[in-house]
């Protein structure tokens, strides 16, 4: 995945004249990665509702942090670099995550007796899928670092849809 999502990337953005389309500040990718990290978050937010015990506590976490991945792809109204659409001013967004902490704070609360049982190693086998994700988002920030645009979309686009697999799979096996 990491190598495709570079090679896309890179194509599209050094090899085809439509990187200012596809890649724009909130353009169609950005727009698509928002859609896909929306499906993640329903998940590990139902299969906490469904269920206790730790892998439920794991998955209310899981959500919280996916709310911000999802709060961090979306545009500044008043960033420079955007052209217009869906965006959130910085007031709201730190509105947003403290309704979302607080929210997270009234499923834990109730499921403390899970916290000790959530930290334990055995658990990790579990989301350990969730860990390749992570190393694909790395590797978008790198390529951001080096001004390659496109590849960062891309890996950061596989790596929510990597996500969104990974959601699904906990919700159906767990």
């Amino acid at each position: 995945m990491l190598v495709f999502g570079a090679l896309f990337g890179w194509y599209i953005d050094v090899q085809t004249n439509l990187d200012d389309f596809f890649f724009a500040e909130n353009g169609p990718i950005e727009g698509l990665q928002s859609a896909v990290i929306l499906a993640p978050i329903f998940v590990f937010a139902a299969r906490t509702w469904r269920g206790r015990g730790p892998v439920a506590l794991i998955c209310a976490v899981l959500a919280f942090i996916m709310l911000h991945v999802l709060m961090r792809e979306t545009p500044r109204c008043d960033s420079s670099f955007y052209p217009g659409g869906v965006c959130l001013y910085d007031p709201t967004k730190y509105a947003l995550s403290a309704v979302f902490s607080i929210v997270l704070l009234a499923v834990l609360v109730p499921r403390r007796n899970d916290v000790i049982d959530a930290l334990k190693p055995r658990w990790s086998f579990l989301f350990w899928p969730l860990g390749v994700a992570f190393v694909l988002l790395v590797a978008a920030e790198v390529m951001e670092r080096r001004h390659m645009e496109g590849v960062e979309e891309t890996l950061e686009m596989m790596s929510y849809l990597y996500t969104a697999a990974c959601s699904v799979w906990i919700y159906r096996n767990t």
